[in-house]
């Protein structure tokens, strides 16, 4: 009696469950190389890069004393020209006094001999005039005096840092406030050098602050130079040991309007610029 034949195995790859595996898997690749090349590939990302705004000391421009008021703290938003702190201004005062008081008796003696120019010789007059133009001059320098006795913001902004107290002793050119303005803040990054070439000013970018919330800007410098240029100990390769080190060139990126995002001066943020 002839035996039935045995039933061949159909190999596992020809199944259609391994098949519908591998169309999903293929799917993915696919869908995942599509998002790569769309949201990574015309980009340039870098992590080294952080809020910058220009930074201003409010000092007491030559003028040296004791504080005896202080107007604002920290985070508060001052104007330019607003008065921030106020120094012991007695002997100021007492000194623009005495000036004016001299100025003003001179001016009067002036106008009194020119008056009477006939009647006075040529070398009384060119005194007087002498003693008016001394006198003026003496004047505006203890009025200079006496305004630097108060400390002023030289912009507008927000006071980051406040050193001066009431009843501390400021010496002369002594950094009593620190101002930012953050509304005109930028961002600084430093970029591959092996990636610089592909970014161009006028370029967008997309910020992410580590802090939280988003922003937009564009490329608007390229340095021309490596940020190792003006490391404070620059590499020496003189002892003929050299490691190729990968430098990073700067770049300056300016922010789109953001009036609902509060910005840090040195916060740490992330990017990418999109080149293509």
């Amino acid at each position: 009696m002839e035996q039935p034949h045995a039933q061949v195995k159909e190999a596992w790859y020809k199944t259609k469950r391994a098949q519908d595996t591998g169309k999903i898997i293929g799917g993915l690749f696919l869908a995942a190389f599509v998002y790569w090349f769309i949201y990574f590939m015309p980009f340039v990302a870098t992590e080294d890069a952080r809020v910058d705004a220009e930074i201003i000391n409010a000092e007491n421009l030559g003028a040296s004393g004791q504080v005896i008021s202080v107007s604002v703290k920290e985070g508060d938003m001052v104007q330019k020209d607003q008065i921030l702190a106020e120094l012991d201004h007695r002997m100021a005062q007492a000194n623009y006094d005495k000036a004016k008081a001299k100025a003003d008796m001179t001016a009067t003696d002036l106008r009194r001999a020119e008056a009477m120019l006939n009647g006075i010789s040529k070398q009384s007059l060119d005194r007087a005039r002498n003693d008016a133009a001394a006198a003026k001059a003496d004047f505006v320098i203890t009025e200079l005096a006496l305004e630097r006795t108060y400390i002023k913001s030289p912009t507008s902004g927000i006071v980051i840092q406040k050193t001066a107290q009431a009843g501390n002793l400021l010496e002369g050119n002594q950094v009593a406030f620190t101002i930012t303005d953050i509304d005109k803040a930028w961002i600084s990054a430093n970029i591959q050098e092996k990636s610089v070439g592909d970014i161009k000013p006028g370029q967008k970018v997309f910020i992410t602050i580590d802090e939280g919330g988003k922003l937009t800007g564009k490329v608007t410098e390229v340095r021309k130079s490596a940020a190792s240029v003006f490391a404070l100990i620059p590499s020496d390769n003189a002892s003929g040991n050299f490691v190729k080190m990968e430098q990073r060139i700067p770049i300056r990126i300016e922010l789109d309007p953001h009036p609902n995002t509060t910005l840090r001066v040195g916060a740490s943020v992330g990017i990418k610029i999109k080149i293509k």
